[in-house]
């Protein structure tokens, strides 16, 4: 049986792509070359949970998950005080990362757990424009609770910023958010700079160009503060605001 010349650019091209998953896998599973030597010397000297070590190997953003490790770990050494908080939690992937990271603090979770309110979704542009209130909608308060089941997780159910009433009196060492949207951006970074401890941190998700809701609230933020905002090169591009220690 004679084989065509097609037939064998087809043999080729399917055994590139299965080299190319092989090499995936293998990278995925088995090369650790893209972890920070200070996470592998903390590893040899069993400073990383298990739990942790396994959390590492799932998660898809290997840059963001180190930037937040590296600025735990910071927060951790200088002994700046404060409980932890994320603003836009969905299923809670990061939040968990995040406690698993230091599971000393209290750590304050605000979402609908329900998806997008109409009054935030009016003004957005890019892919946020495309969004309706069934976004993000495939989760619940108490299937994130059910996952997040340590008593140091204090949860906010609601529209932001009215729940941030609820946690009035608290400082706050470093705050996740990934709320997608300019209004509770915009607020969330109003609220927490202000209860921010000397030396804490706001790591805010999706600063890029698909984003420019996102953009503009860190962009506007950014104008009334002292600190300069630091982009990071992950995959989404988040950006760091730190709060200055005091002189």
């Amino acid at each position: 049986m004679s084989i065509s010349l097609f037939q064998i650019v087809q043999y080729v091209l399917v055994a590139v792509l299965l080299l190319y998953l092989l090499y995936y896998v293998y990278t995925l599973l088995f090369d650790k070359k893209y972890q920070p030597r200070a996470w592998k010397e903390a590893l040899k000297n069993g400073r990383i949970s298990n739990e942790l070590t396994k959390a590492e190997r799932k998660y898809p953003d290997k840059i963001r998950f180190f930037h937040f490790w590296f600025q735990v770990e910071r927060l951790k050494r200088n002994k700046v005080e404060g409980a932890f908080a994320e603003l836009g939690v969905y299923k809670g992937d990061s939040a968990r990362i995040l406690h698993l990271m230091d599971s000393s603090r209290d750590f304050h979770l605000f979402d609908t757990f329900e998806g997008f309110t109409e009054k935030d979704l009016e003004s957005e542009s890019g892919k946020a424009a495309t969004y309706n209130r069934h976004n993000f909608a495939d989760t619940s308060l108490e299937t994130v609770k059910q996952r997040l089941n340590s008593p140091r997780f204090i949860f906010h159910p609601g529209h932001f910023p009215e729940t941030a009433e609820e946690a009035e009196n608290e400082r706050f060492a470093l705050v996740s958010m990934d709320a997608d949207l300019y209004l509770p951006t915009k607020a969330g970074l109003e609220l927490f700079y202000q209860r921010l401890s000397p030396g804490g941190v706001i790591i805010v998700h999706d600063y890029n160009p698909d984003w420019p809701g996102i953009v503009k609230a860190v962009d506007e933020f950014a104008e009334t503060i002292p600190e300069p905002i630091v982009p990071l090169a992950d995959l989404d591009n988040s950006v760091m605001i730190f709060k200055a220690k005091a002189v």
